[in-house]
Protein backbone atom coordinates (compact mmCIF):
# COMPACT_ATOMS: atom_id res chain seq x y z
CA UNK A 1 0.00 0.00 0.00
CA UNK A 2 2.71 2.61 0.81
CA UNK A 3 4.40 1.92 -2.55
CA UNK A 4 1.13 2.58 -4.39
CA UNK A 5 0.72 5.86 -2.50
CA UNK A 6 4.23 6.97 -3.54
CA UNK A 7 3.40 6.23 -7.18
CA UNK A 8 0.17 8.24 -6.95
CA UNK A 9 1.73 11.18 -5.12
CA UNK A 10 2.95 13.17 -8.18
CA UNK A 11 -0.40 13.08 -10.03
CA UNK A 12 -2.26 13.91 -6.81
CA UNK A 13 0.00 16.91 -6.24
CA UNK A 14 -0.59 18.09 -9.83
CA UNK A 15 -4.34 17.84 -9.33
CA UNK A 16 -4.08 19.74 -6.03
CA UNK A 17 -2.06 22.55 -7.66
CA UNK A 18 -4.54 22.74 -10.55
CA UNK A 19 -7.53 22.92 -8.20
CA UNK A 20 -5.82 25.58 -6.09
CA UNK A 21 -5.11 27.63 -9.23
CA UNK A 22 -8.76 27.39 -10.28
CA UNK A 23 -9.81 28.53 -6.81
CA UNK A 24 -7.40 31.47 -6.80
CA UNK A 25 -8.39 32.45 -10.35
CA UNK A 26 -12.05 32.50 -9.36
CA UNK A 27 -11.72 34.21 -5.97
CA UNK A 28 -8.53 36.32 -6.12
CA UNK A 29 -8.08 37.07 -9.88
CA UNK A 30 -4.87 35.05 -10.11
CA UNK A 31 -3.35 35.38 -13.56
CA UNK A 32 -3.73 32.10 -15.48
CA UNK A 33 -0.04 32.42 -16.35
CA UNK A 34 0.94 32.04 -12.71
CA UNK A 35 0.48 29.42 -10.06
CA UNK A 36 0.80 26.12 -11.88
CA UNK A 37 0.64 27.85 -15.27
CA UNK A 38 -2.16 25.54 -16.38
CA UNK A 39 -4.09 28.30 -18.19
CA UNK A 40 -1.27 30.14 -19.89
CA UNK A 41 -2.01 28.79 -23.37
CA UNK A 42 -5.72 29.52 -23.10
CA UNK A 43 -5.51 33.19 -22.05
CA UNK A 44 -3.80 36.46 -22.90
CA UNK A 45 -4.17 37.56 -19.27
CA UNK A 46 -0.50 37.43 -18.32
CA UNK A 47 0.92 39.49 -15.45
CA UNK A 48 2.68 41.67 -18.05
CA UNK A 49 -0.63 42.63 -19.63
CA UNK A 50 -2.05 43.85 -16.33
CA UNK A 51 -1.52 47.30 -14.89
CA UNK A 52 -1.93 48.79 -11.47
CA UNK A 53 -2.86 52.30 -10.35
CA UNK A 54 -2.58 53.73 -6.85
CA UNK A 55 -4.30 56.95 -5.82
CA UNK A 56 -4.23 58.96 -2.62
CA UNK A 57 -7.53 60.68 -1.82
CA UNK A 58 -8.55 63.49 0.43
CA UNK A 59 -11.93 65.20 0.82
CA UNK A 60 -11.91 66.86 -2.59
CA UNK A 61 -8.97 65.62 -4.62
CA UNK A 62 -7.26 62.53 -5.91
CA UNK A 63 -3.63 62.11 -6.93
CA UNK A 64 -2.09 59.14 -8.75
CA UNK A 65 1.17 57.88 -7.30
CA UNK A 66 4.14 56.95 -9.46
CA UNK A 67 5.90 53.87 -8.13
CA UNK A 68 9.55 54.06 -7.15
CA UNK A 69 11.79 51.32 -8.54
CA UNK A 70 12.05 49.85 -5.04
CA UNK A 71 8.39 48.72 -5.25
CA UNK A 72 8.67 46.94 -8.62
CA UNK A 73 8.61 43.47 -7.08
CA UNK A 74 5.56 44.30 -4.95
CA UNK A 75 3.76 45.75 -7.98
CA UNK A 76 4.47 42.60 -10.03
CA UNK A 77 3.22 40.37 -7.20
CA UNK A 78 0.10 42.49 -6.78
CA UNK A 79 -0.75 42.39 -10.50
CA UNK A 80 -0.15 38.63 -10.67
CA UNK A 81 -2.30 37.80 -7.64
CA UNK A 82 -4.23 40.90 -6.51
CA UNK A 83 -5.37 39.55 -3.17
CA UNK A 84 -6.47 42.01 -0.52
CA UNK A 85 -3.37 41.13 1.52
CA UNK A 86 -0.94 41.93 -1.33
CA UNK A 87 -2.75 45.14 -2.22
CA UNK A 88 -2.71 46.20 1.43
CA UNK A 89 1.05 45.56 1.65
CA UNK A 90 1.57 47.72 -1.43
CA UNK A 91 -0.71 50.43 -0.03
CA UNK A 92 1.28 50.42 3.24
CA UNK A 93 4.52 50.89 1.29
CA UNK A 94 2.94 53.79 -0.60
CA UNK A 95 1.67 55.28 2.69
CA UNK A 96 5.21 55.25 4.08
CA UNK A 97 6.58 56.81 0.89
CA UNK A 98 3.85 59.48 0.86
CA UNK A 99 3.96 60.27 4.58
CA UNK A 100 6.26 63.23 3.96
CA UNK A 101 4.32 64.52 0.95
CA UNK A 102 2.80 67.99 0.89
CA UNK A 103 -0.48 66.45 -0.36
CA UNK A 104 -2.52 65.45 2.68
CA UNK A 105 -4.57 62.31 2.12
CA UNK A 106 -7.21 60.30 3.93
CA UNK A 107 -7.36 57.13 1.87
CA UNK A 108 -5.29 55.04 -0.56
CA UNK A 109 -7.06 53.33 -3.47
CA UNK A 110 -5.37 50.49 -5.36
CA UNK A 111 -6.78 49.34 -8.71
CA UNK A 112 -5.66 46.35 -10.78
CA UNK A 113 -6.65 46.31 -14.45
CA UNK A 114 -6.36 43.61 -17.11
CA UNK A 115 -6.30 44.01 -20.87
CA UNK A 116 -9.08 42.06 -22.53
CA UNK A 117 -9.64 41.80 -26.26
CA UNK A 118 -12.96 41.96 -28.12
CA UNK A 119 -13.40 38.66 -29.96
CA UNK A 120 -14.62 40.18 -33.23
CA UNK A 121 -12.26 43.16 -33.58
CA UNK A 122 -9.40 42.24 -31.19
CA UNK A 123 -9.63 45.79 -29.87
CA UNK A 124 -8.08 45.98 -26.39
CA UNK A 125 -10.26 47.03 -23.50
CA UNK A 126 -9.23 47.59 -19.90
CA UNK A 127 -11.21 45.62 -17.34
CA UNK A 128 -11.09 46.42 -13.63
CA UNK A 129 -10.12 43.21 -11.82
CA UNK A 130 -9.98 44.53 -8.30
CA UNK A 131 -10.22 47.78 -6.38
CA UNK A 132 -9.41 48.11 -2.71
CA UNK A 133 -9.53 51.14 -0.43
CA UNK A 134 -7.34 51.51 2.63
CA UNK A 135 -7.30 54.02 5.47
CA UNK A 136 -4.17 54.04 7.60
CA UNK A 137 -4.50 56.20 10.69
CA UNK A 138 -0.93 55.68 11.85
CA UNK A 139 0.71 57.57 8.96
Amino acid sequence: MPKRFIILLPPLLLVAVALNQLRLSATESLSPWSGGGFGMFASTDSPGSRHLHVYVHNAGARKEIAFPASLETQVLRATTLPSRYRLEQLARAVAVAESGSSFSWDEIVVEVWANEYQPDTLMPLAELLREERFVFSSF
